[in-house]
């Protein structure tokens, strides 16, 4: 397998990235979950920084895992334990010095973190970027999850040998709170990137970001994929092969949880993911979900523990697309 050499490349959103290099990463991470002992200290005296914003499960310890089989020495950093924290050091300062110690940084950071400032998350990552003369790994931000978009579209393959002209319902869900746009938007752009033909569903006020459906609806014209929209759950459900489950909030009141509480509890029955939903889809069609989820209220039991779910497949593939990522980002600087 012939992987360039990156010595400094970002990986901030699969959008920035050209269709073979993300296909050569999905083939690297087939390579790597059948082959773990051929990565074994592949990366032996590596450096991996962490800097976790927010709370993190799968994000953390898949990262930590996989560093640790490649060789690397993880380090992980809050932001309440960081002077920049304390609002007291500047980005571009964290960001020159962190540089000169790591290989690579990975980096999470939550609306909420930033006060729920439209697209502000994406812009510090960004500026981190600017200033770092070393990979940046966004471990999600309030715009983009690309390591959840990478492992999502590998899972798919994995299950259907190709997402190609596949259908997928990316599926809105009730959850008391507004959740970020990251992990919906990115799951749109990658599905469509590679020719799936995409129903986002959603009920009305809920719509995502006119930008990333432009981008979405861009991808399907070139991947010969397609893109359709709707407000009606049961036709959306129709023949479909993925049902990809996912609460996100209001661009209408991006940031005023007391006014989406009123857009959202009207659709807390309907819009729960109930077992009936799925029969409306293929027989052999797949449930995901990129978890944490909460059960009975998202979705019931019988979906999440059912034969459609995946969802504990997909997460155990987070551990393999993000060893992939730093072998492939990192291995030609060994």
């Amino acid at each position: 397998m012939l992987l360039k050499s990156n010595p400094k490349k970002d990986f901030i959103s699969t959008q920035e990235w050209p269709e073979e290099e993300l296909q050569n990463l999905i083939n690297l991470t087939e390579d790597v979950k059948k082959n773990p002992k051929k990565y074994n200290n592949s990366l032996m005296g590596k450096a991996l920084c962490m800097f976790f914003y927010n709370p993190s499960t799968r994000t953390r310890n898949s990262t930590e895992v996989a560093a640790y089989q490649l060789g690397m020495h993880p380090t992980f950093n809050s932001i309440k334990d960081s002077w920049i924290g304390y609002n007291s050091e500047s980005i571009k300062d964290t960001a020159h010095v962190l540089a000169r110690y790591y290989d690579a940084i990975g980096i999470r950071i939550f609306p909420v973190s930033v006060n729920w400032i439209y697209k502000e998350g994406n812009r510090i990552l960004r500026e981190f970027a600017s200033h770092a003369r070393i990979p940046i790994i966004n471990f999600e931000d309030d715009l983009y999850h690309p390591l959840q978009a990478l492992t999502d579209i590998y899972t798919i393959k994995e299950k259907f040998h190709t997402p190609k002209n596949k259908k997928i319902v990316i599926s809105w869900a009730y959850h008391p709170k507004p959740l970020p746009l990251s992990v919906p938007n990115s799951i749109l752009l990658i599905s469509t990137r590679f020719g799936m033909d995409v129903t986002l569903t959603h009920p009305k006020h809920f719509e995502l970001d006119e930008e990333i459906i432009n981008m979405a609806r861009h991808n399907a014209e070139e991947s010969g994929g397609s893109l359709t929209i709707s407000n009606n759950i049961e036709e959306s459900y129709e023949g479909a092969d993925v049902v990809y489950i996912k609460s996100w909030g209001s661009c209408e009141f991006y940031g005023d949880p007391r006014e989406e509480k009123k857009l959202r509890l009207p659709y807390k029955e309907s819009w729960r993911i109930k077992e009936k939903y799925l029969e409306y889809t293929q027989t052999n069609s797949i449930v995901m979900h990129c978890l944490p989820i909460r059960r009975n209220i998202v979705a019931d039991d019988e979906v999440i523990d059912g034969p459609h779910s995946i969802v504990y497949d997909q997460a155990e593939n987070r551990l393999y697309t993000i060893k992939a990522l730093l072998y492939y980002l990192l291995k030609e600087s060994k």
